[in-house]
C-alpha cells in the first residue's frame, strides 16, 4: 500500500508538471497571437484610404486595424480626454510619462470618431484641461486601432481630472457624454506644430513566446526525467 508520503510527493509531481505545461501550452497561443498583431502591422507600410469610401464595422474592423485612412470632417467642441501611458522610445523629442489626448471628430458622413490626437508629457496636463488647446482640422489621417477591455488590474477613471487608464469604448462614451461612436478609434499620424506629438503608435513589439513555451516545456520534461529516475534509483535500492 503507498504510504502517505509517496502520495503527497506524486500528487505534488502531478500538479507542478500540469502547471509547466499549463504555461507552454499559453505562451504557444500567446505566440500565435503575437505573429498575427506582427502581420496587422505590416499593413502600415500600404496607401492611404479614404474613409468616404469604406465602411468599417465590428465585422471588418480586423481587416483594418494597422491600416491608414484618411478623414473629413470636423472636431467636436468638447474637453479632451487623457490616457496614461509610458512612451518608452519616442520618435519625437517627448517621452516617458504622460498621456495620449483624446477628441471626438465628426466625419462628414455623420459619424464620431475618437481622435488620438498624440502624446504630451506628464507635467503639461494642467496646461491641457483648458480648452485652449483645441484646434481646427478639416482632415485627419491615421491609423486605424481597437479599442481595449479593462481587467482586474485596470485603475479606476479619473473622472475629475478626466483621466482613463486604457482606450476603453464605454468609459470614453460616457466621459464624452457621446451615444453612438465608431468600433474603433484612430491614432493621428500627421505632424502639427506643437503638443501634442502625433504618429507615436507603437510598431515594436517583443517576441520571445518561442523561447518561454521552450523553456516551460523542457522544465516539464525535467521533472519527469527527475521523477522516474527517483523512481528507479528507489527501486534498485529495495532490491
Amino acid at each position: 500500500m503507498p504510504s502517505f508520503r509517496n502520495i503527497f510527493m506524486n500528487t505534488c509531481v502531478i500538479l507542478a508538471f500540469s502547471i509547466l505545461m499549463a504555461l507552454g501550452t499559453w505562451q504557444v497561443d500567446r505566440l500565435g497571437q503575437k505573429q498575427e498583431l506582427l502581420r496587422k502591422i505590416q499593413r502600415v507600410s500600404e496607401n492611404t484610404t479614404n474613409l468616404n469610401f469604406i465602411n468599417i464595422d465590428e465585422d471588418s474592423l480586423d481587416d483594418w486595424l494597422y491600416r491608414k485612412i484618411e478623414i473629413h470632417g470636423d472636431f467636436i467642441d468638447q474637453e479632451s480626454l487623457f490616457v496614461f501611458t509610458h512612451l518608452s522610445e519616442p520618435r519625437g523629442k517627448f517621452g516617458g510619462a504622460g498621456y495620449w489626448v483624446l477628441n471626438p471628430f465628426k466625419s462628414n458622413e455623420g459619424n464620431i470618431i475618437i481622435i488620438n490626437r498624440g502624446f504630451i508629457p506628464q507635467n503639461t496636463l494642467n496646461d491641457f484641461m483648458s480648452n485652449s488647446h483645441k484646434y481646427k482640422k478639416n482632415t485627419i489621417t491615421g491609423y486605424v486601432r481597437k479599442f481595449e477591455k479593462t481587467n482586474l488590474f485596470t485603475p479606476n477613471t479619473n473622472i475629475d481630472e478626466r483621466i482613463l487608464y486604457l482606450f476603453e469604448k464605454s468609459e470614453i462614451k460616457k466621459m464624452f457624454r457621446i451615444k453612438n461612436i465608431e468600433p474603433y478609434f484612430i491614432d493621428q499620424v500627421d505632424q502639427y506644430n506643437g503638443l501634442p506629438q502625433s504618429n507615436e503608435t507603437q510598431l515594436k513589439f517583443p517576441n520571445n513566446h518561442l523561447s518561454y513555451a521552450i523553456t516551460w516545456y523542457g522544465l516539464a520534461t525535467a521533472l519527469l526525467f527527475i521523477y522516474f529516475y527517483s523512481i528507479f534509483r528507489r527501486k534498485k535500492f529495495d532490491l
